[in-house]
């Protein structure tokens, strides 16, 4: 095992593979929201540690929604050797050296390719968690069809239960910054909800 381990090497050239599972008809039809983000943001993290990394992003489009996330996603073409290819990858064989080999569609130039490459990373979808099911069932609150717990869509936080909030990824896929924003939000709804009591008892 030492001896295979000598010739081991750092990942050199990356394959980041978005919407594996998601926006698919088949599988989750919703896109999860952070993932094209935290693929640019592993590939700098990659590049900071070995200047000689190479990553190719590949997707169907780039979704960088938020206030500087598009300027993030250019700085990480120019400065941190991200490739962005519009694309459908259709499957990943190996060569002779047990590479992965990813073949996919370029969907801009409307012709079928292959890279090969010496890692590639997947980005699954954001599903709703295991068990979901039973807590709704347990809170007795309504579940939408993609399994998430229902809320209104006046007050996203609310579940179909007065009394009862959501927030993060029980109510969607969403990323860090968005679930601690949530977070707060139900919290504060919870306050309410139970000022509202007391009030309603005082009187």
């Amino acid at each position: 095992m030492k001896e295979k381990a000598k010739g081991f090497k750092s990942a050199k050239k990356l394959a980041f593979i978005q919407c594996v599972g998601s926006r698919d008809l088949r599988f989750y039809p919703f896109c999860s929201g952070y993932c094209c983000m935290h693929a640019i943001k592993e590939s700098i993290i990659a590049h900071e540690h070995d200047n000689d990394t190479h990553s190719v992003i590949f997707g169907m489009d780039i979704r960088a929604v938020g206030k500087g996330f598009e300027e993030y996603k250019i700085r990480g073409g120019n400065n941190s050797n991200i490739v962005y290819k519009r694309s459908r990858v259709a499957e990943i064989t190996k060569d002779a050296d047990e590479c992965p080999v990813v073949i996919y569609e370029d969907t801009k130039e409307q012709k079928v390719k292959k890279e090969a490459f010496d890692l590639v990373i997947m980005a699954t979808a954001c599903g709703p968690v295991k068990g979901a099911g039973k807590i709704a069932e347990t809170l007795d609150i309504r579940m939408d069809r993609f399994g998430f717990f229902k809320t209104d869509p006046a007050n996203p936080l609310d579940t179909t239960r007065p009394g009862v909030f959501v927030c993060g990824c029980a109510h969607s896929p969403m990323d860090i910054p968005e679930s601690v924003a949530q977070a707060s939000s139900a919290a504060a709804r919870a306050v309410q909800a139970v000022m509202k009591k007391t009030d309603q008892k005082a009187s």
